[in-house]
Formats: C-alpha cells, sequence, structure tokens
C-alpha cells in the first residue's frame, strides 16, 4: 500500500509540476523522443500503476483460480498435506512484494517524465528496472524457500 501511495502522490506532484506537454517516451539513452499531454500520460499511468498492483494484492481473486492455473514451486505437495492456507500465504506474500516493487518501478517513470528539460544518464534510466529485478527475484527466491518441503 504504501508503494502505491508513493505512485500517487508522484501523479499529483507531476499534475501540478508538470508542464502541459511532457515526454510520452523515452530513447534508450534517457532522451524524449515522443511528447504527449499530461492528462494522457496520467490517463494512462494512474490506472496502471495503481490497478497492477491492486490485482496483484487481493487474496481471494488467485485462491479462486483452478489449482492446475496456479504454478508455485512444491504445489502439489503442499496440497497433499492440507496445507493450501500456506500455500497461499506464501504466495500473496510473493505477489505483493511484487506488487510494490510494480508501483515504485512506474513512480520512476513519473519522476523521468518530470525532468522533461534534462537528458538523463543513459545508466541512470536503467537503475529502476534493476531494483525492480532484484526486489522480484529476491521475493522468488523467498517464495521457493518457503515452499521447498523440509522432509
Amino acid at each position: 500500500m504504501l508503494s502505491i501511495l508513493v505512485f500517487i502522490s508522484s501523479a499529483a506532484w507531476l499534475w501540478i509540476q508538470a508542464p502541459d506537454q511532457v515526454p510520452g517516451h523515452f530513447k534508450a539513452r534517457g532522451q524524449p523522443d515522443d511528447w504527449t499531454s499530461k492528462a494522457v500520460a496520467l490517463a494512462v499511468l494512474i490506472p496502471v500503476g495503481v490497478g497492477v498492483p491492486l490485482l496483484l494484492s487481493i487474496r481471494w481473486i488467485w485462491e479462486k483460480l483452478p489449482m492446475s492455473l496456479v504454478n508455485i514451486p512444491h504445489k502439489d505437495y503442499w496440497l497433499e498435506r492440507g496445507e493450501r492456507g500456506y500455500l497461499f500465504a506464501c504466495l500473496m506474500e510473493f505477489l505483493r512484494i511484487t506488487a510494490g516493487a510494480t508501483a515504485l518501478l512506474l513512480t520512476s517513470s513519473l519522476v523521468m517524465t518530470l525532468r522533461v528539460g534534462a537528458t538523463m544518464p543513459e545508466a541512470l534510466t536503467f537503475v529502476p528496472t534493476l531494483v525492480f529485478l532484484a526486489i522480484v527475484g529476491a521475493a522468488l527466491w523467498l517464495l521457493y524457500r518457503q515452499l521447498t518441503p523440509l522432509d
């Protein structure tokens, strides 16, 4: 939830501070190569930045899926032992960490959009993505570790 609040705060800041035209896309070197209105940028980014993390965070959505669609490590082991609740608790921890990282990644997009007049160093444009991948990788490692049978 904190990551979503950071995203919403950044969106409000963009609405107040940004000029009417903001970058809609950046080249790999961090230079804008397409422009759009800030209203259009926010109309696209806000539903994604709030919706995706919320969707990933709602447990009952994932519990309603057929178990054949849930592909996580050692699923059958935990289901055979009647530990469906534990299985979904671990899955939800992973999904919520991923949701928070997604909101922060999209927040970085908003911050880059605010830097209209500045060219961002190429290395800096990759930092948010690397941080996102590190967080999700650590969450995946934790999920695997929690679901690995002890016997």
